[in-house]
């Protein structure tokens, strides 16, 4: 073999392994570990913010049906809130626009999350009543005052998705960008793999339904839960900025709690 047909071989090795430090992803173990870890420190000031208040107001331990109350639901995400700006400004040292707390620089991103924000909320009511379209069966109505429901819709069309963007994509997403190399491929979709993860993460921590529902609904759930989690990420990436993020999921958790409450007026 000549030395020039050597030197072609050895330039192209080095351009496939090149290529492949590029494409494929780097997984390395601590910073999940710590991520994850991250993820029960915001659990516990949601924890705390609930248990405190149940303590010292009500004197007694918070029930579920006291924890599913909207006292309680903004106490708890108001402790994540809280959890994940102190991790933020901690690691920032106060420059919370590298993670995401900033206007992105067009409008572009917030108008397909709003777009499909709403197509989101359509199609997670869709699955949740699936088995109710099935069996012809309608959908439990949801009897409440006209003051719970405006808390309620307030608190899924404002605030739930503020806090858990800034906690999943702004907080985790970031910190997992920092520290880790590789980018997640399909066709013409790319997206960090740190993203890849955190929807992961963030589809995980709604397994709740699994206790309340038919395995085939929860893991139905599961899906859409980290198909969205990597819509968030991909706008949170693309646009530099967690508003879209935040406009898309809380757009469309507002558009499925109005579906929970006028589906089951709409059929009877």
């Amino acid at each position: 073999m000549s030395p020039m047909t050597q030197d072609s071989d050895s330039s192209s090795s080095s351009s496939v392994k090149e290529l492949n430090r590029m494409t494929l992803p780097s997984l390395r173990v601590w910073p999940i570990i710590a991520t994850v870890g991250l993820i029960m420190f915001a659990f516990m000031g949601l924890v705390v913010f609930i248990a405190l208040p149940a303590h010292l107001i009500f004197h007694a331990r918070p029930t579920l049906e006291t924890m599913s109350s909207m006292t309680y639901i903004y106490l708890g995400h108001t402790g994540m809130l809280l959890a994940a700006l102190f991790w933020i400004a901690l690691l920032s040292h106060g420059r919370f626009h590298e993670f995401g707390l900033k206007l992105p620089p067009n409008a572009r991103y917030i108008r397909i999350a709003l777009i499909f924000g709403i197509l989101f909320g359509i199609v997670m009511k869709a699955v949740d009543y699936s088995e109710n379209f099935a069996s012809h069966v309608p959908p439990e109505a949801v009897s409440s005052s006209p003051t719970q429901v405006a808390g309620h819709l307030a608190f899924e069309g404002f605030y739930a998705g503020t806090v858990e963007e800034i906690l999943f994509r702004g907080l985790l997403m970031t910190f997992l960008v920092q520290r880790m190399s590789g980018r997640a491929r399909f066709g013409k979709f790319d997206l960090h793999v740190g993203g890849v993860i955190v929807a992961v993460l963030f589809a995980i921590v709604h397994m709740t339904s699994f206790w309340t529902d038919t395995f085939r609904l929860a893991a139905a759930q599961q899906a859409y839960a980290f198909l969205w989690g990597i819509a968030y990420a991909y706008w949170r990436e693309k646009s530099g900025s967690l508003l879209p993020s935040i406009v898309g999921h809380n757009v469309g958790n507002f558009v499925a709690d109005v579906l929970t409450y006028l589906v089951p007026w709409l059929w009877s």
